[in-house]
């Protein structure tokens, strides 16, 4: 498969975030058969699995810095669908949910993996949730950060209603953008400071990942079903308090303290994740990627927390279809 000047630019600009972290991570491609998906991997290090899921609009390079923090485990991204380098999907129609189950276990049997900590942001951390509840047998731990999209309830969607209209929201999404407007857009819901701190390489590499030819269908197809299900009834996506108790592996949530208000209150994301009979909530300085902001307090809770998380085996776990030990 030939590359796109796009891709390869995207390629290049995450290459260099990684490269500024004394990070150079394998390239991997995933072709599952479950949804018939080809997506992009990228591998670091040895040790306890963990699969990082990104959010919506970013890409796997906004895990460079926290992934440098995080030695001891075997680090897995990939880029989600229609980000990035990977293919894209028609969400018209799809449940989410049960979908995203069968791409995750299917991304795990192809990393040889039986079971990963799972390490997710934003969607990524909702996709994370879904998984502990539906495929628990897959997940060691969750580390949840940020407002894990709508998996504690709807909160304020605000521009995401918008990017989920038929034919509006996939001209927004694919319309260019000089620098300093997506910048800014960025900003809205990362936070100026993570923003304006952040390496060029990264919020290049972000822009690029979207630019795409599957990007702007992809998220907006996929925001119309979830704004669909949340008001369907019954409702889909959203868990309810029965299916937050039913969590039952150790989860470290991680609030950004800027992020109170824009989707979710602190109070009311603390009264969810009490519903969790094994979570534990924290506050941070800074937004919706408090790690950008502030790396070294993220970085040790992640760390501290994963710590106590160990394999019962004394090797990762690798699945038989692997073919390795």
């Amino acid at each position: 498969m030939s590359q796109r000047p796009s891709e390869a630019a995207f390629l290049e600009a995450e290459a260099q975030v990684f490269a500024g972290y004394s990070l150079t991570p394998r390239t991997r491609r995933i072709e599952l058969e479950k949804p018939a998906l080809a997506l992009r991997a990228i591998e670091l290090g040895s040790g306890e699995p963990a699969l990082f899921l990104h959010g919506g609009g970013l890409c796997p390079a906004h895990w460079a810095s926290l992934m440098s923090r995080l030695p001891s485990l075997h680090k897995f991204a990939i880029d989600m669908p229609g980000h990035g380098a990977s293919q894209g999907v028609d969400y018209r129609g799809v449940d989410l949910r049960p979908w995203y189950r069968n791409l995750l276990t299917g991304c795990l049997d192809q990393l040889g993996l039986d079971s990963a900590h799972i390490i997710g942001h934003s969607m990524g951390a909702m996709f994370g949730m879904w998984l502990a509840l539906d495929a628990p047998e897959r997940v060691r731990s969750l580390v949840a950060l940020g407002t894990p999209a709508v998996a504690f309830g709807e909160g304020d969607l605000g521009g995401m209603k918008m990017m989920a209209l038929p034919g509006i929201g996939r001209l927004m999404l694919s319309m260019p953008q000089p620098m300093f407007m997506y910048r800014r857009m960025v900003a809205s819901f990362l936070g100026r400071h993570a923003v304006d701190t952040a390496p060029e390489p990264l919020i290049r590499a972000t822009y690029l990942g979207t630019r795409g030819p599957f990007f702007a269908k992809t998220l907006s197809t996929f925001l119309g079903e979830l704004v669909r299900g949340l008001t369907a009834e019954p409702q889909r996506y959203a868990l309810s308090a029965g299916e937050l108790a039913r969590i039952d592996k150790p989860v470290l949530i991680i609030w950004g303290q800027a992020e109170d208000g824009v989707y979710m209150s602190i109070a009311e994301a603390r009264k969810k994740a009490a519903l969790i009979p094994n979570a534990r909530f924290e506050v941070l300085p800074g937004g919706h990627e408090p790690w950008l902001d502030d790396l070294q307090p993220c970085a040790e809770l992640v760390s501290a927390f994963l710590s106590t998380r160990t394999s019962d085996a004394s090797s990762p776990a690798r699945h038989p279809a692997s073919g390795r030990t």
